[in-house]
């Protein structure tokens, strides 16, 4: 069971799809605490995941957030019995 906070930011992912949510130099702010992420990252399944993602035209490289594929078909499943649990 995902607590609320977890649950939020599982949403803000779902959201974010493949895009994911940027890290902002102290952490991934607009996705969640890092205490909540990790407890996604270290979810069985895996519900989500950091990843890096070079950007040729600066030569920078992103930091991400991103929902897994598990994590969609977690959110996707799951979504009826956490909106009546959680609003």
């Amino acid at each position: 069971m995902l607590n609320k906070d977890e649950w939020q930011a599982l949403t803000r992912l779902y959201i974010a799809g493949r895009q994911g949510i940027k890290h902002t130099g102290s952490g991934y702010g607009a996705a969640g605490s890092w205490d909540t992420l990790k407890a996604l990252r270290d979810h069985d399944p895996v519900l989500a995941r950091e990843v890096t993602r070079l950007d040729p035209a600066n030569a920078t490289t992103h930091y991400l957030m991103v929902i897994t594929d598990a994590g969609t078909q977690f959110y996707e499943k799951k979504r009826r019995l956490y909106t009546a649990l959680y609003g």
